[in-house]
């Protein structure tokens, strides 16, 4: 069991949002983001980042949004 968290940045570092924030239990999970941010409005196609923090581990990576 560890603390995760799993957030989308657009790049220019700005948060745009949050999809995890929780303790999850060991395991493979899954995510689906519906390309809103936190307020609900859809955001632009483009490139993004993700970031996954779980306990000592942080992973940066990009992703493409494509509409």
């Amino acid at each position: 069991n560890s603390y995760v968290n799993v957030t989308v940045y657009d790049m220019l570092g700005r948060e745009v949002k949050t999809l995890v924030n929780s303790t999850q239990d060991a395991g493979f999970k899954s995510v689906v983001w519906n390309a809103a941010n936190d307020y609900g409005n859809p955001v632009s196609a483009g490139v993004y980042l993700y970031q996954i923090r779980a306990g000592d581990f942080v992973q940066t990576r990009k992703m493409v949004l494509l509409k």
